[in-house]
C-alpha cells in the first residue's frame, strides 16, 4: 500500500504551535495520518458553554470570554480540533481527573478518523511522566495494516 503524503508539520516548543516544515526552500511532506493528528489535536476547538463531568472534576470549569475555535467551523456540522488548550486552566488537584479530561479531549478530537474510515481503531493512553508533564500515546490502526501507527506527544504543565 502506498503511503499517502501531506504537508509536513513540526511542533515548535518555543512558540507552542505547529508549523509547516521547510526543506531546501520548499514545504516538506510527511505521512498524511501524522498531519491529520497534528491538526486535530493542536487546532483549538471551540469550548462548550458548560464543561463535561470529567472537566468539572478536573476543575476546568466554565469558559468565560473567548471560547476559541476556528472560523471555518461555521461551515461545518461538527467542530474540528481539540480542547486540550483548556488544560492550561485546569487545577491540578487530582492527577487522575486531568488524565481523564485529556483522554476525553483526545478521543473527541480524533473520533472523526474512525467515523470516516480513515482508521479502523484508535487508542489513547495519557499519563504523568514527571511532575508537570503529561504524555499522550496515540495508536491508530489503518485499514489493511497489521500494526498500528503510534504517535507520542507531551504536554508541559505551566506553573506546577
Amino acid at each position: 500500500m502506498t503511503e499517502i503524503k501531506d504537508i509536513g508539520i513540526v511542533w515548535s516548543n518555543e512558540t507552542g504551535k505547529g508549523e509547516w516544515h521547510i526543506e531546501n526552500g520548499d514545504i516538506a511532506v510527511d505521512h498524511a495520518l501524522y498531519s491529520s493528528v497534528m491538526v486535530s489535536l493542536f487546532t483549538d476547538r471551540v469550548a462548550p458553554l458548560e464543561p463535561s463531568q470529567s472537566e468539572k472534576n478536573a476543575a476546568i470549569g466554565k469558559v468565560d470570554g473567548d471560547r476559541r475555535g476556528w472560523w471555518g467551523d461555521m461551515l461545518r456540522t461538527e467542530p474540528m480540533g481539540s480542547r486540550l488548550w483548556q488544560l492550561k486552566r485546569a487545577v491540578k488537584a487530582d492527577k487522575n481527573s486531568i488524565i481523564d479530561s485529556a483522554q476525553d479531549m483526545i478521543y473527541e478530537a480524533l473520533s472523526w478518523m474512525v467515523e470516516s474510515g480513515l482508521v479502523d481503531s484508535m487508542n489513547a493512553d495519557v499519563k504523568w511522566v514527571q511532575s508537570g508533564l503529561l504524555q499522550f500515546s496515540i495508536q491508530l490502526k489503518e485499514p489493511k495494516q497489521y500494526s498500528p501507527k503510534i504517535f507520542l506527544f507531551s504536554w508541559a504543565w505551566e506553573g506546577v
